[in-house]
């Protein structure tokens, strides 16, 4: 499995930066004066940014970002309508993709949080596999495309 990280950002930040990008009548912005406006410097913003793109939110064009047709449909949803968009991006995402294909040969369709690290590690350092791991399972658990049991540290599919 050809491992592609995702960008270290919460749930918060992605809606947050949308939100804020859907304010402005043109719903574009040079990406250094967004950053100046949310009293960022670009290194702890580009994570944002990143996720953001990775998701098909915004897109970015000659430095500026700009807000897409499918992030003003996220931006104008429900809490639920959010959740099942969110999910429909997430099922697009390469790494996600292969995690389900993974959980899948699973009869009971879940693994311990160790065996999907281990399985990370064949391309990342377990420091990065386990912060990749942290990155899916928020952003999965948002979705309710994954669930994950702190208890038993195993991450399964989210049955609807």
């Amino acid at each position: 499995m050809a491992i592609e990280p995702l960008p270290k950002a919460t749930i918060g930040e992605i809606i947050g930066l949308l939100e804020f990008l859907n304010d402005f009548k043109s719903q574009k912005e040079d990406l250094f004066e967004l950053a100046k406006m949310l009293n960022m410097d670009i290194d702890e913003f580009s994570p944002i940014v990143d996720a953001a793109e990775i998701l098909g939110f915004v897109r970015i064009e000659d430095g500026d970002i700009i807000l897409t047709e499918i992030g003003k449909k996220f931006i104008d949803a429900d809490i639920n309508e959010r959740k099942l968009i969110f999910k429909e991006r997430l099922k697009k995402v390469k790494i996600f993709k292969d995690l389900l294909k993974f959980l899948h040969t699973n009869k009971d369709l879940m693994a311990d949080r160790e065996k999907v690290t281990e399985l990370f590690e064949e391309e990342l350092t377990h420091e990065d596999a386990e912060k990749l791991l942290n990155v899916i399972i928020d952003w999965g658990r948002f979705a309710e495309l994954l669930g994950y049991n702190a208890d038993a540290e195993e991450i399964y599919i989210d049955q609807e």
